[in-house]
């Protein structure tokens, strides 16, 4: 799945973080994504292209907005007992 800067994805298994892409590179025929997430961007990282899943992308689109409020209403329970 390409990747573009400014999306915005998360772990396909596990994590519920949002990140932003913030570069996409390809090395021997894998995708390489930095991503970008804390309340200044202070942490990032990069993942092979095949862990990551769109959660909405720069424009967005509905369906994204979508996935994305659903994801939020699953884990609802799980924050308020934080």
């Amino acid at each position: 799945m390409p990747f573009h800067v400014g999306d915005i994805v998360q772990l396909t298994y596990g994590s519920g973080v949002r990140m932003r892409v913030e570069k996409v590179a390809i090395s021997n025929g894998n995708e390489w994504v930095t991503c970008v997430w804390g309340d200044n961007n202070e942490c990032h990282n990069y993942f092979l292209g095949d862990t990551l899943q769109t959660v909405e992308s720069r424009v967005g689109s509905e369906q994204a907005r979508s996935q994305a409020g659903f994801w939020d209403l699953i884990t609802f329970w799980r924050r308020r007992r934080s």
